[in-house]
Order: C-alpha cells, then sequence, then structure tokens
C-alpha cells in the first residue's frame, strides 16, 4: 500500500512533543540552503478537527519559522499497530554519576529506587517509572511518583530538563535488551549513562492532548511501516505568498510524477 500524503495547512496540526531548541536552529539553516522538505512529517487524525504530529515536530516548527502555511504530511492510522509501532528513544552520554543521581534524587515529589541489571531485571526498572537510568558498571535508578499519567509527564519533564542542564544529549540511539545495552557500552567507551523512558500507548497520547499537555522533545519514537522519504517538496511552494488553489495545483501534479520505490528490506541510509 503507498503512503498517502497530503498537503495540509500548518495550523491543523497539532503537536504531541516540545520542540527541540538547539536542533531548531540548525534545521533552519539547512531549509534555507536546501530550499526543500525533503521528508513528510507524519500525523494521524483523531483529535477532532486536527491532526496529531507523530513525527516531524522541528520540522513542522521549522516551516512555521520561514513563514510557510502548509506542509505536505504523511497520514497514517494510528491504531493500526501493523502500521504505526510506539517505541521510545533511549538517551546515552557521558555524565558525573554522583552529581546526576544527588540532583535527581532533590526533584519535588519524587521516589527512586536501586537496582542492579540482571536476571529478572527489566531496562525500564519500576514499572512506574518516568526515566530508568543505568550506568556503565551496570547500577540503575528508577526515578517515579505514582501512577497518575500526568505526574508521571511532568515527572518525566522534569528530569529531561535536569538531564539537558547537567550533559550534552549527544546521542539517540535503539537498546532493547541487556545484551543490546552491554554491547553498547562495550563499543563506546566514552559513554557511561543510558536514560530509558517508558513508551505511551496512542490512547495515552490521544488524552495528553486532549488536557493540552506534551511530552518533552526525543522520547516517543514511532515506527512507521512503509514512511515516505525524500520527496524533496519545494519549500516556496508551501509560502503564504502562494494562493491555496497554485498550492492545490501543484501539489496534484506533483504527486502524478512521484515515483515510489518501496524496500522490503532493512535499509541503512548514509545522510
Amino acid at each position: 500500500m503507498e503512503p498517502v500524503l497530503k498537503l495540509v495547512p500548518l495550523s491543523s496540526i497539532e503537536l504531541q512533543e516540545e520542540a527541540e531548541s538547539e536542533r531548531l536552529k540548525n534545521l533552519v539553516e539547512a531549509f534555507r540552503k536546501s530550499q526543500t522538505l525533503k521528508d513528510p512529517p507524519i500525523v494521524a487524525s483523531g483529535l477532532g478537527k486536527k491532526l496529531i504530529q507523530l513525527d516531524g515536530t522541528n520540522r513542522i516548527n521549522v516551516l512555521r519559522k520561514l513563514g510557510c502555511s502548509h506542509v505536505v504530511v504523511q497520514v497514517v492510522d494510528y491504531h493500526d499497530t501493523s502500521s504505526v509501532l510506539i517505541k521510545s528513544w533511549v538517551h546515552v552520554s557521558k555524565v558525573n554519576k554522583q552529581e546526576f543521581l544527588k540532583k535527581l534524587k532533590m526533584l519535588p515529589k519524587v521516589e527512586t529506587e536501586s537496582f542492579k541489571i540482571g536476571l529478572g531485571v527489566t531496562l525500564t526498572g519500576h514499572p512506574l517509572a518516568a526515566a530508568s537510568i543505568i550506568f556503565r558498571d551496570g547500577n540503575g535508578l528508577s526515578i517515579f511518583s505514582n501512577s497518575d499519567l500526568i505526574r508521571r509527564v511532568k515527572l518525566m519533564r522534569s528530569v529531561v530538563k535536569l538531564y539537558g542542564q547537567l550533559i550534552e544529549r549527544d546521542r539517540q540511539v535503539t537498546i532493547e535488551s541487556m545484551a543490546q545495552l552491554s554491547e553498547f557500552f562495550t563499543k563506546h567507551k566514552d559513554k557511561n549513562v543510558a536514560l530509558f523512558f517508558p513508551s505511551f500507548s496512542s490512547h495515552e497520547i490521544y488524552s495528553l492532548l486532549e488536557k493540552g499537555i506534551t511530552l518533552p522533545t526525543g522520547i516517543t519514537r514511532h515506527v512507521i511501516n512503509g514512511r515516505a522519504l525524500r520527496i524533496n517538496y519545494p519549500i516556496a511552494m508551501l509560502g503564504k505568498g502562494v494562493t491555496e488553489r497554485e498550492k492545490q495545483n501543484y501539489f496534484k501534479n506533483f504527486l502524478k510524477n512521484l515515483n515510489l520505490r518501496f524496500y522490503e528490506e532493512s535499509t541503512f541510509v548514509v545522510e
């Protein structure tokens, strides 16, 4: 099944995660140089008349900063697990362990639980954890409050904010097992900590958005089956200086001339 691409107003999209300010600056310059939208943001319907952004927060914000009124998006069915799988990113870096632990334990209304990785222990630690931190030496710490979803997200935001103040989040990776974590630390001697965050269901994300709550940046990872890449859509045709009719006519012709190739196997892309 081919990807569903649509031209929609930027105002019709509700962001489910916060933008990453540092990356935003770099992307603005990159977009100005290329003058193209390389990969369309991923959205889903289901929040009244609004579309929910699943991937592409920074791209959407860059287009807004550049004065665009529209964006080309790929629309997916958020409830179809064969099309969309919701996971979370793992943040890895190097940190002063003692300082980091001290600051984490000082967060208001927070409980912590120490653990040692091994048999029967999951990477996410405590089942109610807003975040779990695992160090190279195998010691971990779960940060949690209670089962309330909103409080858990607020605590997660505090952890991410603190994390950003102490160290540079230099990598986001996928680590889904103890073996992969051990392999990562073996290969990357300069890293000594990995932060794991819980995954959210589509229902939980809808619920948060209805209450006006967004998730911290760089947490939620949406794995899309059949993602459209490299459409290279001209930014000039998304601007406010182009009429609605001109935008729609150009988009229709663009779709007619779009050559899609589906790669069934997993691929690595050099960027």
